[in-house]
């Protein structure tokens, strides 16, 4: 009777363990390993195995959302370059002007830089879906975004965009990751670039209030659905749209952006009308040198 009690209660132990992971160590506490059942320990090592297994499977959910995440952001330099590349190409078969093709080369650099960057990035991720911690500096949002507008003319231009910059009279100063920030408007561009008709106009513009500065991006493109807007940043309900000319979509982008900005304190708003173009822009915290200035 005295054993059939004791495994009764070693039971009841263990039912409180499965319901309670949190309090798994005051259910084990005072029961002593040496003088425990045979049951006891078979489910103690059950127990375990099922904890491994849960750790297991939430290590390569996070590994596989990372790869789809840098997959896709991977693509917007990438495609830059191919635009330039085809510039190059069309410039050797004419008469090649040498400060044209060595503007070319420069933005082909910064486009391998970019991607580099990123796949740094992903090395530093290790398994996890983004890095322990940001590496902050203060930049100046007007360079940042003549910086990105260099990679991306490319790809706008292999479409026969006009990529159009509007910068602030005055420095602009955000807090931010850079390599984040720098991959908001990648996607953003890009998604301006795949979404307009041949020919369009995509207008970044840089403002600031005594509170934030603000990127916008805005284009005449196809425009996008108002009941689509309350899921178009939600990564469970991407919308899966293929580009003007058919460019694939793998609908990350936007999750991505509305990731990485709220991780900055930041937003994104939108605005849109079918067949009447889109804006989306970026909202940040000013950083304190700027709001000195203020």
């Amino acid at each position: 009777c005295i054993g059939r009690m004791r495994n009764l209660s070693i039971r009841k132990q263990m039912q409180k363990v499965v319901s309670d992971k949190d309090l798994q160590m005051d259910c084990y506490a005072g029961v002593d390993e040496q003088e425990a059942s045979p049951v006891y320990q078979l489910l103690k090592q059950m127990e375990e195995l099922s904890c491994r297994h849960a750790k297991l499977k939430q290590e390569l959910e996070a590994r596989d959302r990372v790869l789809g995440l840098t997959s896709h952001d991977l693509m917007s330099p990438i495609n830059a370059i191919n635009g330039y590349l085809d510039l190059m190409k069309l410039a050797l078969n004419t008469d090649a002007d040498i400060d044209q093709l060595s503007g070319y080369r420069s933005r082909i650099k910064n486009g391998v830089e970019d991607i580099t960057s990123i796949v740094k990035q992903l090395r530093e991720i290790g398994g996890k879906e983004e890095m322990s911690e940001f590496v902050l500096m203060d930049v100046d949002m007007n360079w940042v975004v003549r910086d990105v507008c260099d990679v991306m003319e490319g790809a706008a231009l292999s479409k026969d965009h006009t990529l159009e910059y509007i910068p602030k009279s005055r420095s602009a100063y955000v807090t931010a990751d850079l390599p984040r920030l720098k991959r908001i408007l990648f996607n953003l561009i890009n998604n301006s670039i795949k979404y307009t008709r041949r020919g369009g106009t995509i207008t970044l513009s840089v403002s600031a209030s005594d509170r934030e500065v603000s990127v916008s991006v805005a284009d005449n493109g196809v425009g996008i659905p108002r009941d689509s807007f309350k899921d178009i940043f939600k990564p469970d309900k991407r919308l899966h749209r293929n580009g003007t000319e058919m460019e694939n979509s793998s609908g990350l982008g936007l999750y991505i952006c509305a990731h990485f900005a709220a991780q900055m304190n930041g937003r994104i708003t939108l605005e849109s009308e079918l067949e009447q173009g889109s804006k989306f822009t970026l909202h940040l915290p000013l950083a304190a040198q700027t709001a000195i200035a203020f």
